[in-house]
C-alpha cells in the first residue's frame, strides 16, 4: 500500500502541501508544463505536415493543395485541433450549421448528399482532402451526411479559430481561401464526377 508523508515540506504553502498529500506526487513545475506544451505543439505540427505530404502526392481533383511553406503549415496547425475518429463516427449530419473545416490525415471519411432534390453516390475522402470548404462561402445548412469509413485522423479548424487565423495571419488565411476555392472549382468540372466515388 502506498504511503505519502503528511509532513509539510519547507517552503510550501499549506494548500500545495495538502494537494500533494492527496495525490501523492509533486505538482508539475512551470518548466515541465512548458515541455508538455512543446510536445503537443510538435505532434500537431507533424500531423499538419503529414497532411500536406498526402495532398501533394494525391492525383485527385479533391486534393487540398496550397502554396504553404513548412513554416506556414506549422503556423496554420497552431490554430487547429488533431482529432482521432473511430470507424462509423458521425462527423456531420444534414441540416447542421457546423462550419468547421476538416482535413483528412489518416483513414477516410464517407460523405453522401441527403438533399431531397438530389441523390448521389457516397464520396470517399482519403488523406489529403478537405471537408467543409463550402462553408467558407455559404451560411446554408449542410446537406451532407459524413461518417468515418474507418479509424481516421483529421485536423479541425473551427470557425472561431479561422477568424483568429485571419486576424493574425492574413496571408495564410488568404491562401486557405484560394485553395478551398480551387477544390470547389475542381468539383464542378464535368470530368470530376467520374472519380466521385473514389475521391482522395
Amino acid at each position: 500500500m502506498f504511503h505519502t508523508s503528511i509532513e509539510p515540506r519547507a517552503g510550501m504553502s499549506p494548500s500545495v502541501h495538502h494537494l500533494m498529500a492527496f495525490v501523492g506526487t509533486p505538482l508539475p513545475s512551470p518548466a515541465d508544463m512548458a515541455l508538455c506544451r512543446e510536445k503537443v505543439r510538435a505532434a500537431r505540427d507533424c500531423v499538419a505536415l503529414r497532411f500536406a505530404a498526402e495532398a501533394q502526392k494525391s492525383s485527385s481533383r479533391h486534393a487540398f493543395r496550397t502554396a504553404f511553406t513548412t513554416a506556414d503549415w506549422r503556423m496554420f496547425s497552431s490554430f487547429c485541433v488533431a482529432t482521432r475518429l473511430p470507424s462509423g463516427f458521425r462527423v456531420l449530419m444534414p441540416g447542421s450549421a457546423d462550419r468547421t473545416l476538416r482535413f483528412v490525415v489518416e483513414g477516410s471519411l464517407s460523405q453522401e448528399c441527403k438533399a431531397a432534390r438530389a441523390t448521389s453516390q457516397p464520396t470517399l475522402l482519403l488523406p489529403g482532402t478537405i471537408l467543409g470548404e463550402d462553408t467558407i462561402f455559404s451560411n446554408e445548412p449542410s446537406e451532407l451526411e459524413v461518417r468515418a469509413a474507418e479509424d481516421s485522423l483529421i485536423l479541425e479548424l473551427s470557425l472561431p479559430r479561422r477568424r483568429e487565423l485571419t486576424a493574425a495571419c492574413p496571408a495564410i488565411a488568404f491562401e486557405l481561401l484560394r485553395a478551398a476555392g480551387g477544390v470547389i472549382a475542381a468539383r464542378g468540372r464535368p470530368c470530376a464526377k467520374r472519380d466521385q466515388a473514389t475521391a482522395n
